[in-house]
């Protein structure tokens, strides 16, 4: 890769009008998470954030908070703008959105939904782990994930006021989807079994007790039904892949819900859908749906280090079409430091699956 920042344009889709634009000293991130609040607003909650001045395209001069939120604002047959958001914004000492007010933990945002004005959103724990250097891109593990509670969230995000509490151990990692269907609030939810292995399980919180869901969850078991409590094993497997980012959303045109991933192999070169005619599956098997241009051999800007993941769909851009974000990143730290081609959430418009 290695394109210089003087040569390099935000990514941006003319078909939404949906970009990411290099401002407010915001020079990139990945995850791209997001839950539409109304009135053409959506927020959207990004992992690992470049953080720096105003008006500085080097991320030499930046600072890595570990998320940041950003808040899109669209008009029809406009472009979407967005405004970004970090703790201690603008000074020489940033911290993250969601800050555990430690540098030996953080928190990487997984899905959240909207509850009147009250917004929810699962948060993974993060650390290094032993021996890992600065720079190792895959030297972290995960310690669990805390559930984020944000009461006034139609207002400004520097205005929010969170409080976090803890929701899972390190084995479950409730959050990857979120869907509130009915009465339930459903956890997409990835059983690991250590690193880059493990399986989906679905869990379910009572709307009305979602301000506590560490103390009403209910796991679909392998004999089809629900079961107070977090699984010791008996949980169905929904789908028979680890998948820690992803999004499952309805589709009115379909009358399908629709799963979107990256492929199960990893790095993977592709994206793949399922579809269901429930939130819980059957899921049928997996078709890919698209392939990421930066991992084509072909491509003039591929490189045999760069990876992409962080695949999901953002109904509330679309009209008869799926809108998708993805990232890429690159196994070698300074490749990431030095090209802004690389780690931002790329916008990419396709058909419907049939």
């Amino acid at each position: 890769m290695g394109a210089s920042s003087e040569q390099t344009a935000p990514a941006k889709d003319v078909a939404t009008g949906l970009s990411f634009p290099y401002e407010q000293g915001w020079l990139g991130a990945d995850d791209a998470y997001s839950i539409p609040i109304g009135k053409g607003k959506s927020v959207w909650l990004f992992g690992d954030t470049f953080a720096g001045d105003a008006g500085n395209r080097d991320r030499n001069k930046t600072t890595m908070v570990r998320n940041s939120v950003g808040v899109t604002t669209c008009v029809a047959d406009k472009a979407c703008t967005i405004q970004y958001f970090w703790k201690n914004q603008g000074t020489s000492k940033p911290r993250s959105f969601f800050d555990t007010g430690t540098d030996a933990e953080w928190y990487w945002p997984m899905d959240g939904y909207l509850d009147g004005d009250t917004l929810y959103v699962s948060l993974m724990i993060v650390r290094n782990k032993p021996g890992a250097g600065p720079t190792d891109a895959f030297g972290f593990e995960i310690a669990g994930t805390r559930w984020a509670t944000v009461k006034n969230a139609l207002s400004s995000p520097d205005q929010w006021k969170i409080s976090i509490k803890d929701l899972t151990q390190k084995d479950l990692w409730p959050g990857s989807s979120i869907v509130h269907d009915g009465d339930f609030v459903f956890f997409y939810t990835q059983a690991s079994q250590g690193e880059g292995k493990g399986y989906m399980i679905v869990m379910r919180v009572p709307a009305k007790k979602i301000d506590s869901p560490e103390k009403n969850f209910e796991y679909l078991g392998n004999d089809g039904r629900w079961h107070a409590g977090l699984p010791k094993g008996d949980a169905q497997h929904v789908i028979d892949q680890a998948i820690s980012e992803m999004s499952v959303r309805y589709h009115p045109s379909m009358r399908k819900w629709v799963a979107i991933s990256p492929g199960i192999e990893f790095p993977s070169k592709r994206v793949i859908a399922r579809t269901a005619d429930t939130p819980l599956g059957p899921w049928s098997h997996p078709q890919d749906i698209f392939e990421f241009p930066e991992m084509k051999p072909s491509n003039p800007i591929y490189d045999k280090d760069t990876f992409c993941y962080a695949t999901k769909e953002h109904t509330e851009f679309e009209n008869d079409n799926m809108v998708l974000t993805y990232a890429c990143n690159s196994a070698v730290i300074a490749k990431v430091m030095n090209s802004l081609d690389l780690y931002r959430p790329q916008v990419v418009v396709l058909s419907v699956p049939k």
